[in-house]
């Protein structure tokens, strides 16, 4: 029997199904929409089964994004595990992550809702709506579609989702032809970036920007508000991983500590165009606050210009360009002080006060311009040839003592440097010239010579196991002043130098053997203004030499352990050196850049008891030297000590004056690496004369690493004796500890202590702490130094120090504040960097 009703349940589905159709005619117009396939409840049973999904209302929630993806450390894989940081309790989970991500153009689209209706104009779904096309899902209470206008606007708990981010607003409107969504009351969550924000009024386009109004945005994770970026208008590009902003402020802990009308600011570490976090510290009691500004010029160019506050000193500029391509790359570093108002230091007023020292004396540069440039360049990559310039100059010897720099890094180094050098390796031949000159940043050392220029030629023959080496040399050697500090004379003049080479060398699983012959020649022409008028200006000088440098290898039957005894001996002519001592009237020597030295156990084994080019050391000396070896079963090294001692058959002749060296024997030598742990390590050498059975230079360093753990201890010593050259070495006895210490996921204590044990004073000691809180990591430093320049200056038994605390903090998204205390620790605690 016919149902009565049976019109009643047809007619609902027909005008369903034409909705639908309908819809479809002009979703597939769209380059995002191909195929559609739409179910509503009553229509579900007519369809593919494969392609269908059963009605539902689907339900809502007041979650934000960042909640609603969230998933914490126990709900992770064991992959998901090893991509978070240690401080981060979970991350940002997108369902689409490391799936494939289909052409829109071919992939099918499924509408799911309770309902629909239609009309000429509109179509509208309701009681739940779920479309997906691959990997982008929409989902709303309800939805309603403009044929005309091809928009769809949709209401109650929407959301968009796609590969790499996910939006949720209040309402929403999409424009189906750009691809564009606005939503109001929105929150959003970027995962590889690991942003989250909200917004009064979200727009997404069609490129992946989220254009935020009256928005905020972090890198913390949900409800935590350690650090926000709030905004009139924010503009964020996930691809680009770059920001913009208007009337923009940067919270900490809920407190301003940032407005700017406009900022352009990185997403990610990715270098992009704009703000870092600035960098805070207080030097005797004075704040300096730095505010660095990245600009991303190009893919192989950038810059930083950081803007700096120092009380009482001044306001002053600091930048920092690179340049790199194919074969070379620039770099330039400068930092400017107007005018220096001459600093607030408690030690200078202590002095100026008890009338020690007038301000003059120890504020010389009060009231002047004050800079520093440095300029690097490296060049001949992927080349024969090569360049490469190092160029620093400060305006004053006390820049880098009073102004050290907060943006980038300049050594505190006693000197400038400033060097610039070209070469050429041919196939056989390597040719080069270099002009060298320094700033002497010590008032009580003379200035170093100048090299104006130094030309090097040195080939290289090999045919088989032997060999042979040709070197030339030719430098002229200039000088800034015209008598030395002491009123001393100071020679000028050139340099020519020759060493011809054969040597034969066979290496085998036993050892090795290496016997060589030379000749060496120098010549002068000094210019004669300092000469007595009976010295020689243009002296000549020539010598021959020959070694024998051997070494066998006694392995233990297990492959363990090994002895492996050395000899060396070398012989070299003597030389007549008169023609280059006291030719000056003061009775100076002719000495450019020659100096002993420093004996260790590696000098047992050189042909030379000299660096430079001004001796042709006399040598007729046996080296004895003594390896032992120890691997663990698994083949690391558990020990490797060696000792050695020097025999001499002839008194050493020639010296930087004309004393003699009548010692028959050298101190012993030794130096010895021993792990005993995979995590722990402890290296040293040191220097002991037999006939005084006294120790005469000791350096010993322990480190221990595990995981993130680092503890140094080094201790160093020398004592007070004669060198060579008839000065006297100074007393060292020093103990240095530096740590690094994770208390846990976030806390980390870092501090050094370095101590003079002869002088019974600190020469610097550092302590603080390094937080990391997933989202933002704060390092806090307190250091006490000795003011170096002082301390020389002052008989005071109570040491002039200098102190300060400074400050970095670096918002994971937005990038570090500063470099002063990275520098810091790279420079005072060994292995600092690699943990990094």
């Amino acid at each position: 029997m016919p149902n009565p009703n049976a019109d009643d349940n047809v007619r609902p589905q027909q005008k369903t199904l034409s909705a639908f159709i309908e819809l479809q005619s002009l979703m597939i117009r769209t380059p995002l929409m191909c195929t559609l396939f739409i179910t509503t409840g009553a229509l579900a049973e007519h369809a593919p089964q494969q392609h269908t999904a059963s009605a539902t209302t689907y339900k809502t929630t007041t979650r934000t994004a960042a909640q609603t993806d969230w998933q914490a450390r126990d709900q992770l894989t064991p992959e998901q595990i090893s991509r978070l940081k240690p401080a981060c309790y979970g991350i940002y989970v997108d369902p689409f992550a490391d799936k494939p991500t289909p052409d829109p153009a071919n992939t099918l689209i499924e509408v799911d809702a309770g309902a629909a209706n239609m009309n000429t104009t509109h179509i509208e779904l309701s009681q739940g709506v779920h479309v997906r096309q691959g990997a982008r899902i929409i989902e709303a209470n309800a939805m309603s579609f403009d044929k005309e206008t091809e928009q769809a606007s949709l209401r109650g708990h929407v959301m968009i989702r796609q590969t790499g981010s996910l939006i949720l607003g209040h309402t929403a409107s999409v424009n189906m032809i750009a691809n564009e969504a606005e939503f109001t009351d929105g929150s959003f969550v970027i995962h590889a970036q690991h942003l989250r924000g909200t917004a009064g009024r979200l727009a997404h386009a069609s490129s992946g920007k989220l254009v935020l109004e009256n928005g905020t945005f972090t890198s913390c994770e949900p409800n935590d508000k350690s650090w926000l970026l709030s905004g009139k208008k924010l503009t964020l590009d996930p691809d680009a991983q770059q920001g913009y902003g208007r009337d923009v402020v940067i919270r900490i802990a809920g407190i301003p500590v940032l407005y700017t009308p406009y900022i352009r600011f990185p997403l990610g570490s990715e270098r992009q165009t704009g703000l870092l976090t600035p960098s805070i510290g207080t030097v005797d009691g004075g704040l300096d606050f730095a505010q660095p500004w990245y600009w991303n010029i190009a893919p192989n160019q950038d810059a930083t210009i950081t803007p700096r506050y120092v009380n009482r000193r001044g306001a002053m500029l600091e930048a920092e360009y690179r340049y790199l391509a194919y074969t070379h790359s620039n770099q330039v570093q400068f930092s400017a002080l107007p005018n220096d108002r001459g600093g607030d230091n408690a030690n200078e007023n202590a002095l100026i006060a008890t009338g020690k020292a007038t301000e003059q004396e120890l504020r010389p540069h009060k009231g002047d311009s004050r800079w520093l440039m440095q300029f690097d360049h490296e060049g001949g990559r992927h080349q024969p040839w090569y360049s490469a310039i190092n160029y620093g100059r400060v305006s004053d010897t006390d820049f880098l003592r009073d102004l050290p720099a907060a943006s980038f890094n300049v050594a505190n180094e006693t000197y400038m440097t400033q060097n610039a050098r070209v070469g050429y390796d041919f196939a056989n031949w390597h040719v080069s010239a270099n002009f060298y000159n320094a700033q002497n940043l010590l008032t009580d050392i003379d200035d170093s010579y100048r090299r104006l220029p130094q030309l090097q030629a040195e080939g290289n023959y090999r045919l088989g196991d032997f060999g042979a080496s040709l070197y030339h040399e030719f430098v002229a050697f200039d000088h800034r002043q015209e008598q030395k500090l002491n009123g001393q004379a100071i020679i000028t003049g050139e340099r020519t130098r020759l060493d011809y080479q054969l040597h034969y060398q066979r290496d085998t699983s036993w050892g090795f053997i290496k016997p060589s012959i030379g000749a060496q020649g120098m010549s002068y022409n000094l210019d004669k203004d300092e000469l007595k008028a009976t010295a020689n200006s243009t002296p000549t000088l020539s010598t021959h030499y020959a070694s024998f440098d051997s070494g066998l290898i006694f392995e233990h039957a297990s492959g363990r352990q090994s002895l492996e005894p050395r000899l060396f001996y070398f012989f070299r002519q003597y030389t007549d050196h008169s023609s280059l001592l006291n030719v000056t009237y003061d009775n100076q020597s002719v000495n450019f850049d020659t100096s002993p030295l420093t004996f260790s156990y590696n000098q047992l084994f050189r042909p030379h008891r000299f660096t430079g080019g001004d001796r042709l050391d006399d040598a007729n000396q046996m080296t004895l030297g003594l390896t032992h070896r120890y691997l663990r079963e698994n083949g690391q090294p558990l020990w490797d000590i060696s000792v050695g001692q020097l025999f001499y058959f002839d008194d050493r002749k020639v010296g930087l004056n004309a004393t003699a060296d009548t010692a028959e024997e050298s101190d012993l030598a030794g130096q010895f690496s021993v792990n005993l742990t995979e995590n722990l390590r402890t290296l040293g050498s040191a220097q002991f004369n037999p006939k005084t059975n006294k120790l005469m230079r000791a350096n010993i360093g322990t480190h221990f690493t595990h995981g993130d753990w680092l503890l140094n201890i080094d201790y160093r010593y020398a004592r007070e004796q004669t060198l060579n050259g008839g000065s006297l070495s100074q007393k060292i006895d020093q103990l240095d500890v530096s740590f690094y210490l994770p208390t846990s996921n976030q806390w980390r204590l870092i501090g050094r202590s370095f101590y003079d044990l002869d002088e019974k004073r600190e020469l610097e000691t550092f302590v603080g702490f390094e937080y990391d809180a997933c989202c933002y990591r704060l390092r806090t430093v307190a250091r006490r130094w000795l003011d170096a320049k002082l301390a020389s200056g002052t008989e005071d038994t109570r040491r002039p120090y200098d102190q300060g605390l400074f400050f970095e903090i670096e918002l994971m998204g937005l990038g570090s504040s500063g470099k002063r205390i990275e520098s810091l620790l790279k420079d005072s605690i060994f292995g600092y960097q690699d943990k990094q």
